[in-house]
């Protein structure tokens, strides 16, 4: 239920993450989630492990900073390249009840330093 991620909170990102890692932990079978992954002296919202080599980053954000998006594409590409990997994914969160609900889920691919972000808008 999304309705969840439109009321206000005191921890801004605390609703969206709930929701998305419920969700995401449904479908990881067979693998597991860590949340506030560390690498180097930075955390990764969440890297999904399949197998025993397989790791993708997913990092989360709302869109409401304007720098929100900039920043977490950077954010990908740094932690997926330290993970090995060629490609990260990016959540953005819009918690504007005014934005058409046809906007949302709206997928694109950006290339960001060497990594291909997936960046779904929701």
């Amino acid at each position: 239920n999304g309705e969840i991620v439109l009321r206000g909170i005191s921890y801004q990102e605390a609703a969206p993450h709930l929701v998305f890692m419920g969700y995401l932990q449904r479908i990881v079978d067979g693998g597991r989630v860590d949340r506030e992954f560390a690498l180097g002296t930075q955390r990764a919202d969440l890297v999904v492990h399949y197998g025993k080599t397989q790791k993708e980053v997913i990092e989360l954000k709302l869109v409401q900073a304007p720098k929100a998006v900039e920043r977490g594409l950077r954010q990908v590409s740094e932690y997926a390249r330290r993970l090995g990997r060629d490609k990260g994914y990016l959540i953005l969160f819009d918690r504007e009840a005014t934005t058409p609900w046809e906007e949302r889920g709206e997928v694109e691919e950006m290339e960001t330093g060497g990594v291909t972000v997936v960046v779904v808008r929701v």
